[in-house]
């Protein structure tokens, strides 16, 4: 019998990110939105470091915003989503988009992931 030839683990794939370009793009894609998906927009939010981040999300029929601290690593070279979440939920995606756009940074900086 022979021996099965194992192969070297795979580095992961990075995941592709893909720009929104305006606030009609940003609310399409979130009432778009499949369970696997995700939207990240750069906050205008005064109460979190760096202006903060805002992810949006969809399970289960309804919408989840969560918004949290945008830290520097310089490690990475990049910033990552940080501390002090705060977690918000929305029946449609119409409401999502306008707590969203209330608190993001104008003009509005987003990518679906």
């Amino acid at each position: 019998m022979r021996k099965a030839r194992t192969q070297p683990p795979r580095s992961p794939e990075p995941y592709y990110e893909r720009t929104i370009e305006n606030e009609r793009d940003l609310l399409d894609f979130i009432q778009a939105l499949d369970e696997d998906e995700g939207i990240r927009v750069q906050g205008n939010l005064k109460n979190h470091t760096g202006g903060g981040f805002i992810f949006v999300g969809y399970y289960r029929g309804s919408y989840c915003v969560n918004i949290c601290d945008k830290v520097w690593l310089r490690t990475l070279l990049k910033h990552v989503a940080g501390g002090k979440d705060e977690w918000y939920y929305f029946d449609t995606g119409k409401q999502a988009f306008n707590f969203v756009i209330r608190e993001a940074r104008q003009p509005v900086r987003a990518w679906l992931y």
